[in-house]
């Protein structure tokens, strides 16, 4: 599979999904399967271009010249709902997140959804990070180790922490 040109990329909408355990038909549950073995090649493969051919043949979106560490997770759901552009590293350990679905018991305090998660031009999510449902990280953005992000990152800032805060904006190093 060839890399996919990020200039061309829709980005798919938010959508509700039904809450709990989902009665699934054999051609879902044969597509689960196909992205759980895909999904175990990624965390497991020791060389990158396989872990990216093994990750676009699931349906993620990823740009060329990226890196993808080993023992990676990424959404086995909907994997159609990650976005890695040019140049973007998400590193060993960590995990990319599309989808929350709470029983149906707390209906009245979450919504069942799949949002889209970005990681922008040359961003750098590092080690054991976990990158929540819809979040957008900015281009040359930097996730300090072992963050959680919940919120947005903007371009050109490093955060960490759990949850991740910002703690410098480094645009001045790139003019």
């Amino acid at each position: 599979m060839t890399p996919q040109d990020s200039t061309k990329w829709v980005i798919k909408a938010p959508m509700q999904i039904n809450y709990g355990l989902q009665k699934r038909g054999i051609l879902a549950w044969l597509r689960k399967v196909r992205n759980t073995v895909l999904n175990r090649i990624v965390y497991t493969c020791p060389n990158n271009r396989i872990r990216i051919l093994c990750l676009r043949m699931r349906g993620c979106y990823v740009g060329r010249n990226v890196y993808i560490g080993r023992y990676c997770f990424f959404d086995n759901m909907y994997p159609e709902y990650i976005y890695i552009y040019d140049g973007a590293s998400v590193n060993a350990q960590s995990m990319i997140l599309t989808h929350f679905n709470p029983f149906e018991s707390h209906k009245t305090l979450f919504i069942a959804e799949v949002k889209p998660t970005i990681v922008s031009q040359d961003a750098l999510v590092s080690v054991r990070s976990t990158i929540m449902p819809g979040i957008s990280i900015g281009q040359h953005a930097v996730v300090s180790a072992g963050s959680v992000v919940v919120s947005n990152v903007a371009p050109f800032t490093l955060v960490q922490g759990n949850p991740a805060k910002k703690v410098t904006d480094f645009k001045v190093l790139f003019e």
